[in-house]
């Protein structure tokens, strides 16, 4: 057995003997307050406030000073949460860590996002695509075809160059401007349609641009007829490690439209970024 799987065991069974989880989990018919009430405590820790101390979790959480000791005791014991002996402070436990890499070990990209992409395509009636970077390409691992025609429809494993997909551009819109004309000057940005963008310069203030929005456009950059809006999927440490993109025939997708179809494009990378474990969406429930 592995250190992990033996640490999480003991926490297991500390936590199971421990006085303030059973009592805690008896305030409420099930439980379900006190859960709600620790899992407001262990998400009040952040990148940005790592340590707590308990006067500032009473405010924060509207609880008195007596519930936040015994949820702070409750998750101490299960090891999700340590005590800082001299100042009082907490910080989260190893427990978290283990918690952590059982996640992600189960983490599949393209198997995670595919109820997104099937559930936008059939709100939208528009064809999705998730893709990765593979060098100065955007390669597709997912699609799912939309219900109107005419559609985009690229094979799996399709490549498209970064610089003329919505995608591709989505897919490197946290490098630097360095970055990207080191990755331009690796890449013939050949025109595929009078619309590429085939100067690097002009390529790099259009992707400020796109970086300050959060998501991308291919205006029949590569197909004339077409126009693809494109917004980066993030994992666990904010890194982007994919992109997806919907695309729609000009006729359907007008320019003035755009802005609306981009918001619902990011909020599909948000929930994807979401189930990857890429943000938090826990609301404790009001008491």
């Amino acid at each position: 057995m592995s250190q992990p799987e033996v640490r999480a065991r003991k926490s297991r069974a500390k936590a199971a003997k421990s006085p303030a989880v059973v009592d805690d989990l008896k305030s409420e018919p099930g439980g379900t307050q006190a859960i709600d009430r620790a899992l407001a405590v262990l998400f009040s820790f952040t990148a940005d406030q790592p340590i707590r101390r308990v006067p500032e979790l009473t405010e924060a959480l509207g609880l008195n000073k007596s519930t936040v000791y015994r949820l702070l005791q409750a998750l101490g014991a299960a090891n999700l949460v340590r005590r800082e002996d001299d100042s009082g402070s907490y910080k989260l436990g190893p427990a978290v860590l283990d918690l952590a890499n059982c996640f992600l070990s189960t983490v599949d990209l393209g198997g995670d996002a595919r109820p997104f992409l099937q559930a936008f395509a059939m709100q939208s009636g528009e064809s999705v695509t998730l893709a990765i970077l593979d060098g100065l390409d955007s390669i597709s691992i997912s699609q799912v075809r939309g219900s109107k025609t005419p559609q985009l429809v690229s094979r799996l494993s399709s490549r498209i160059p970064v610089y003329c997909s919505s995608s591709g551009k989505a897919l490197i819109l946290d490098h630097t401007d360095e970055q990207v004309y080191d990755l331009l000057a690796r890449s013939d940005m050949r025109a595929l349609t009078e619309n590429t963008i085939t100067d690097p310069k002009l390529f790099v203030q259009q992707l400020n641009r796109d970086r300050r929005q959060g998501w991308t456009l291919n205006d029949e950059e590569s197909d004339i007829g077409m126009r693809t809006v494109g917004a980066p999927i993030r994992d666990h440490s904010g890194a982007i490690i994919a992109a997806v993109s919907a695309s729609a025939p000009t006729f359907r997708l007008s320019k003035a439209d755009v802005p609306t179809f981009a918001r619902t494009v990011k909020d599909l990378a948000s929930e994807i970024s979401t189930a990857l474990g890429g943000g938090n969406t826990f609301q404790p429930t009001k008491t």
